[in-house]
């Protein structure tokens, strides 16, 4: 029986040690280096514990945005009022909400006049003829797309159906042709 006192060291002590020693054994490994030889690096074990811990966390700081600072962030944007200003800074029109201003953007964008192309008039070029407006212009789009994918669909069937068709008529031909050749061999 070994005296860990005569050796100056507590049980307490002992166990740290052999616990340091076998997390530093389970957290390194030897690797090597052509031109550094061999050195002490982290292992397998250390990396998936890093990105666990990382993973960890990653979600509990996500988890205390969402609950504390996510809702400040929406509450700011919904309360600021926006002011309109000339190039000098001086207040132009009434000041609106985020939300007001926001939905006037989305309507004026539905609203406003396109070419052929879905471009505005800044963006069409000098030959540029208002046709339409945006909303117009992607409810045609997704139509004409919805229109055609069906009808590329209905055709990829109907070729397979009439694909089928003539293979097995051409099969049936085919049957009567050789019912009909008698081969006569004479010497």
């Amino acid at each position: 029986m070994i005296d860990l006192e005569a050796l100056g060291m507590t049980q307490e002590e002992l166990q740290e040690r052999v616990v340091q020693t076998i997390a530093e054994t389970a957290l390194t490994t030897l690797q090597y280096d052509p031109d550094e030889g061999e050195f002490e690096g982290t292992s397998a074990l250390h990396k998936r514990l890093d990105r666990k811990i990382q993973d960890l966390m990653d979600k509990a700081i996500n988890d205390l945005a969402a609950k504390h600072v996510l809702p400040h962030i929406v509450e700011r944007i919904e309360s600021a009022v926006l002011q309109q200003t000339t190039k000098w800074g001086e207040k132009k029109g009434e000041p609106v909400t985020f939300t007001e201003f926001l939905v006037a953007r989305a309507e004026h964008y539905l609203q406003e006049e396109v070419d052929y192309a879905g471009k505005n008039k800044d963006e069409g070029g000098y030959n540029w003829s208002g046709a339409q407006t945006r909303l117009t212009h992607l409810i045609n789009d997704h139509l004409q797309y919805s229109i055609s994918t069906a009808m590329y669909d209905a055709l990829k069937s109907v070729n397979e159906q009439i694909s089928e068709g003539i293979a097995e008529t051409v099969k049936i031909q085919l049957r009567e042709i050789v019912a009909k050749i008698k081969p006569k061999v004479t010497i």
